[in-house]
């Protein structure tokens, strides 16, 4: 497998919380991207 080595906050605000990579991720509570402020429906899967 390979490393990734893009955003590491924009995975953090999209998984919700991972301690340790950044302290930035509590200002914004909502997913990263153009939609990210639009409500998620939940799956049934």
């Amino acid at each position: 497998m390979s490393r990734y080595r893009g955003p590491r906050l924009r995975v953090t605000r999209r998984l919700g919380e991972l301690p340790g990579l950044t302290r930035k991720a509590s200002k914004k509570s909502n997913p990263p991207g153009q939609h990210g402020q639009a409500r998620r429906k939940r799956s049934e899967y």
